[in-house]
């Protein structure tokens, strides 16, 4: 969808260059999709827009919530007469390519059933908590690593089958950060530096489900000025090696990362010290419900962090492999 919103725009901006309108459009027509309810434009000042056809004027539109974007109504001429449509500019030129996954969410919002009053809120607040993330481009040093981290397993996973890259829930906030039939994966990564050790940030992180494999994957790195290992490396090796790249290029857009601002995480570099893979099994070490008396957190208890020396845990080791074996078998 992003290639043909990209070839859209170019015909567009030929259009627009010898008209003197406001602004010009090319329906982006999809099936399942009123014909020519999302209209793809560029203004006269050369700045991209979306039209999303809209009857209920009276429906009120979300704020923007920052500088970025402009969101209004408007009447569009058609053979009709004029037609209603919320407009959505793109005001900073540097965000194009984010401004295009914002259409893409809402025109798979829109295909979903969704109104385009209640597309455009959906979209515009995702858009808004991505460009929030870490008060800028980039998310926290602590999120870059953890991408990483799972980028490295990521590119593993799918040497087994390409596909596999599908289980990785990271980004969209579940539970478990990969998920596969009945096998869940907790993936974390950190720093070489003394003992290596892991953070949990609650109770459930490791404590299996019943009737399913837990298994913890581990990445040590090292930062390196000339080190082999980025994240924008790592999305565009997986990226070509997988079928479904729309639904990827949306997966690493959810986790903080956008081509736009490849050069800023081209700054993190990091060498790859060590992968391993523990067996989460009854026996292994951490905190749960089961630690407290009568299995009870107590009240005044909001909130559990603890750290887990791996060097105390090698007993629950297994190889990588045998967690790869295990997970596109099933």
């Amino acid at each position: 969808m992003i290639e043909r919103l990209e070839k859209i725009w170019q015909e567009v901006n030929s259009i627009r260059k010898i008209s003197d309108q406001p602004f010009e459009y090319i329906p982006f027509n999809l099936e399942g999709i009123v014909k020519d309810m999302v209209l793809i434009g560029i203004d006269k000042e050369g700045r991209k827009m979306v039209l999303l056809k809209d009857k209920r004027v009276d429906n009120p539109l979300p704020k923007p919530g920052c500088t970025r974007l402009e969101i209004s109504r408007d009447l569009v001429p058609s053979e009709n007469g004029s037609q209603p449509y919320i407009k959505i500019i793109c005001l900073d030129d540097s965000l194009e390519n984010v401004f295009s996954f914002l259409i893409s969410r809402l025109i798979r919002l829109l295909s979903d059933g969704s109104t385009p009053n209640k597309a455009t809120i959906d979209a515009v607040s995702e858009f808004r908590r991505l460009l929030s993330r870490a008060g800028g481009p980039l998310p926290s040093d602590e999120e870059i690593l953890g991408l990483t981290g799972e980028l490295i397993f990521i590119s593993q996973i799918i040497k087994k089958d390409q596909s596999l890259w599908k289980g990785w829930n990271g980004p969209s906030g579940s539970s478990r950060d990969f998920t596969w039939d009945k096998t869940d994966v907790e993936i974390k990564a950190s720093f070489q530096a003394g003992e290596p050790k892991i953070t949990i940030n609650n109770l459930n992180q490791l404590e299996p489900i019943s009737g399913r494999s837990l298994f913890l994957f581990h990445s040590i790195f090292v930062e390196n000025p000339k080190g082999n290992i980025t994240v924008p490396d790592l999305v565009e090796e997986i990226y070509s090696k997988i079928e479904d790249k729309e639904e990827f290029e949306e997966t690493v857009f959810k986790a903080g990362y956008s081509k736009e601002h490849k050069e800023l995480w081209l700054e993190y570099k990091f060498s790859l010290s060590e992968c391993s893979s523990y067996s989460i099994e009854d026996e292994f070490p951490r905190i749960n419900e089961a630690s407290f008396k009568n299995g009870l957190i107590p009240e005044s208890i909001s909130k559990i962090r603890y750290e887990i020396d791996l060097n105390k845990v090698s007993n629950f080791k297994i190889e990588n492999e045998e967690v790869f074996k295990m997970i596109s078998k099933s």
